[in-house]
């Protein structure tokens, strides 16, 4: 900016030398080169920080919302902080303009510190069961699905068959199961997480300053898909962390909500203590069922991949007479195709599946010629 400021006064300068008319062509050129360098700036932090594809999904965002009786905002079953986060970061820009209900279900999640910080921290936050919204739908209704395109592990797949005009924002590779009517949608898989697409979003609707509420809980979404900023960044996860650093976000705060009980803890490690290695894959199980098993499963596949040598791991548990498993990877595997094969889907470096099968050992069997299919494929 003060270069392109420095070359215009001393372009005046040169042309002033020649004549009036000189000078006035000079003084235009100069106006029209600061206006060029300073819309540039603007973009370059604002819709360049996007991409001209979201930028496009925003426009129709905005047309879809100005008809919309309500909107209803909702993540994925067993909801995480990225699920979580990035639904209020939406929530909370639209709120004022129209009329929006976040919906999660509040008793199987695993997000539920930070729930209890919006509700706490924000007197307007309100976080609905599908119980409490279903009399509320009509023909006119909008949902807006986060952080995941698969009705079958959307929080509510209830709400989503009763609404006919559904979005999509998600950062998970295409599943074969997508959901493929929608209004809009966007999804991009190189993106870190829901939150930071959210980030991007809010940015291209001029919302320059966010609540120190919004900008943590967005924050703490980027948190948890990044590992704490190692794994699925990119140029733009940074810029966007940056942007809600400076509104406050208190990281602080988000890694208190990372902390863990006791029990969870004992599962956790219960869990790790039992591995087995399979060609550089580490597989571990538990056949307990309770209000610890999700989270210490997710944290017990993160564990395992600090074992020297480990390329990915895979962790299985009970869930509601299914057998779900847990994938991890550092990227060098790419665990969503393996979990592909089984039916589940994710991310390169996160994914999932459920398997409708009570016996582990059928389960780990087919585990185990996914992985070997998908090493005859490399």
């Amino acid at each position: 900016m003060l270069l392109a400021v420095i070359l215009c006064f001393a372009l005046c300068y040169v042309m002033a030398q020649f004549g009036v008319a000189e000078l006035i062509i000079a003084i235009v050129f100069s106006l029209a080169l600061v206006t060029c360098v300073v819309v540039g700036s603007n973009l370059f932090s604002g819709i360049i920080l996007a991409d001209i594809k979201l930028s496009r999904f925003t426009r129709k965002l905005k047309k879809q919302l100005k008809t919309a009786s309500t909107i209803y905002i909702m993540g994925h079953k067993f909801s995480d902080l990225d699920s979580v986060g990035a639904s209020f970061g939406l929530y909370w820009a639209l709120r004022d303009n129209y009329n929006v209900v976040m919906v999660a279900n509040k008793q199987n999640t695993l997000a539920r510190p930070l729930i209890d910080f919006l509700r706490f921290s924000d007197r307007e936050c309100q976080v609905f069961d599908y119980g409490e919204i279903k009399d509320t739908i009509d023909k006119n209704s909008l949902l807006i699905v986060m952080d995941t395109h698969r009705p079958v592990i959307m929080d509510y797949e209830e709400l989503y068959n009763r609404v006919s005009k559904v979005i999509i924002i998600d950062h998970h590779l295409r599943s074969a199961d997508f959901v493929d009517e929608t209004v809009c949608k966007y999804m991009k898989s190189t993106a870190s997480s829901t939150c930071e697409i959210v980030t991007l979003i809010l940015r291209l609707l001029k919302i320059e300053r966010p609540s120190t509420v919004a900008a943590t809980a967005l924050f703490s979404g980027i948190m948890l898909d990044t590992k704490n900023f190692v794994m699925n960044t990119n140029p733009n996860t940074f810029k966007a962390a940056a942007f809600l650093r400076q509104n406050r976000a208190d990281p602080v705060l988000i890694k208190k909500m990372f902390s863990e009980s006791v029990e969870v803890c004992k599962r956790k490690y219960e869990i790790v203590s039992g591995v087995e290695l399979f060609e550089n894959f580490a597989i571990a199980k538990t056949e307990s069922e309770d209000q610890y098993t999700r989270i210490a499963t997710a944290q017990a596949a993160d564990e395992l991949l600090a074992i020297n040598g480990v390329f990915a791991a895979f962790v299985m548990c009970p869930s509601d007479g299914k057998i779900n498993i847990s994938a991890r990877s550092f990227g060098d595997v790419n665990v969503q195709k393996i979990m592909a094969r089984l039916g589940g889907g994710g991310h390169k470096t996160v994914a999932a599946c459920q398997i409708a099968e009570d016996d582990f050992g059928k389960v780990e069997k087919r585990l185990r010629t996914a992985i070997k299919e998908y090493i005859k494929e490399r």
